[in-house]
C-alpha cells in the first residue's frame, strides 16, 4: 500500500478475486468520470478479465478511505522477449484508459505513475494504445521518463445539432437520400421490419450478428473479429450485463422473420457507439446496412444524444454520414539502459 501526503492510498490488484471485490467501487467511480465509456465499465473489463484471462493483471487502485478515486486497469504481458505494460481490454475495445475522479485528478494520477515506477524492475516497455484524446494520461504523463506519443487511429464522429429530431437535419442530403431509396426498394417486396434484442431474444440476436458479421469479412476473404471462440464467448457474457443496464442496442432488419442485416451498437451517456454490423450480402441491392445504420440515428436523435462515435477504422461508407475524424494515440516508453543495469545490480 502506498500513502500519499494527501491522505490518499493506492495498491496493486493482480488476481481476478481482488478485482472482483472492488466492482462496486469501480463502478461507482465509473459514474462520476465525464470521459468514461463502455470500455472502461467494470462490467466489460471484469468478463474480459475472466475469458481472455491475462497472466498478470496489474491493476492500480486508488482510495480515499473506501472511496475509489482512480483506477487503472493494466496488465504485463510478453511480446518478443520484453516484459509489456498495458492496459486491459484489447481486442474487444475501442478505448482505452484509466478513470479517474475529476475531484482528485492530479494526486490520483501522480500516484498510479509512481506505482508504476515502484515497480519497473517487473516490466521493460510500456505500451498504452487506443486512448482518446481526453485521456489524462495524454495531459501528464509521467516525467520519469522518455515519452513517444503519437496518433494511433481515427474515430469518424457524426455530431448531431441541437434540438433535430430527424434525419433531414442531421445527416447529408446525399445519404438522406441513400437511406430513402434502399427503405423504398425493400418497401416494394414486401418490406422489413426493424426489431431491438430483448432478454428474451437476445440470443437469437448475437447468433445473428456473428453470422451476418461473418458474411461480411468473407466477402474479403477474411474472418472477421467475431469468428474467433474466445470474442464470441466475451460477446455472449458481457451482452446480458449492457442489456441491463440499458446501455446494448442490438438491432436487426428482418423479411419475414428472416434477418438480413444486424448492428451492435452502445447508447452511453449523449454518445451512441457503433461497435459492429453484417448482413447477408444476397440482400446488398437493399442496403441494408445503411436501413439499420439509419434506425440507430433516428434513435439516437430521439433521445437527445449528442453525436455518434463509429469508432475506430476509416471504412468509407462511415463518412457518407457527415461525419470527421477524432484521433486516437498511443503513449511508449521504455526503461532506460542505465535503469536496467540498476535494477540488474540490485537484484544481484
Amino acid at each position: 500500500m502506498l500513502k500519499a501526503q494527501s491522505g490518499l492510498e493506492s495498491n496493486v490488484l493482480r488476481d481476478y478475486g481482488s478485482i472482483e471485490r472492488i466492482l462496486p467501487a469501480w463502478a461507482e467511480l465509473w459514474e462520476c468520470c465525464g470521459n468514461s465509456t463502455t470500455f472502461q465499465r467494470p462490467e466489460w473489463l471484469s468478463v474480459w478479465i475472466a475469458v481472455f484471462q491475462p497472466q498478470q493483471p496489474f491493476v492500480i487502485a486508488i482510495w480515499r478511505g473506501s472511496q475509489l478515486v482512480g483506477l487503472a486497469p493494466l496488465l504485463i504481458y510478453e511480446r518478443d522477449g520484453q516484459r509489456v505494460l498495458a492496459l486491459m481490454g484489447g481486442g474487444v475495445s475501442d478505448y482505452l484508459d484509466v478513470l479517474i475522479d475529476p475531484s482528485f485528478a492530479d494526486e490520483s494520477l501522480s500516484m498510479i505513475w509512481e506505482q508504476i515506477a515502484r515497480e519497473a524492475s517487473n516490466w521493460d516497455l510500456i505500451d498504452l494504445t487506443d486512448l482518446p484524446c481526453a485521456s489524462a494520461l495524454l495531459r501528464r504523463p509521467a516525467r520519469f521518463w522518455p515519452w513517444v506519443i503519437e496518433m494511433q487511429d481515427a474515430c469518424p464522429v457524426l455530431t448531431l445539432p441541437a434540438n433535430a429530431k430527424t434525419l433531414t437535419s442531421a445527416v447529408p442530403n446525399r445519404q438522406l437520400r441513400n437511406v430513402r431509396n434502399a427503405r423504398n426498394r425493400l418497401a416494394k417486396i414486401g418490406g422489413g421490419e426493424i426489431k431491438l434484442a430483448s432478454s428474451e431474444n437476445l440470443p437469437a440476436f448475437l447468433d445473428a450478428i456473428m453470422q451476418l458479421h461473418g458474411c461480411r469479412w468473407a466477402q474479403d476473404g477474411l474472418p472477421g473479429m467475431m469468428s474467433h471462440p474466445a470474442v464470441q464467448e466475451f460477446h455472449r457474457r458481457v451482452a446480458p450485463w449492457l442489456l441491463k443496464k440499458g446501455v446494448l442496442r442490438l438491432y436487426g432488419l428482418l423479411t419475414e422473420g428472416r434477418f438480413i442485416a444486424a448492428l451492435y451498437a452502445l447508447f452511453e451517456k449523449e454518445v451512441a457507439y457503433y461497435y459492429l454490423q453484417g448482413f447477408d450480402p444476397q440482400w446488398k441491392w437493399f442496403s441494408p446496412g445503411t436501413q439499420i445504420l439509419g434506425a440507430v440515428v433516428e434513435d439516437a436523435l430521439r433521445e437527445g444524444k449528442r453525436k455518434i462515435d463509429f469508432l475506430r477504422g476509416r471504412e468509407s461508407y462511415k463518412y457518407q454520414w457527415g461525419t470527421h475524424d477524432e484521433p486516437t494515440f498511443r503513449l511508449t516508453t521504455r526503461r532506460s539502459v542505465q535503469e536496467q543495469t540498476e535494477l540488474s545490480r540490485i537484484a544481484a
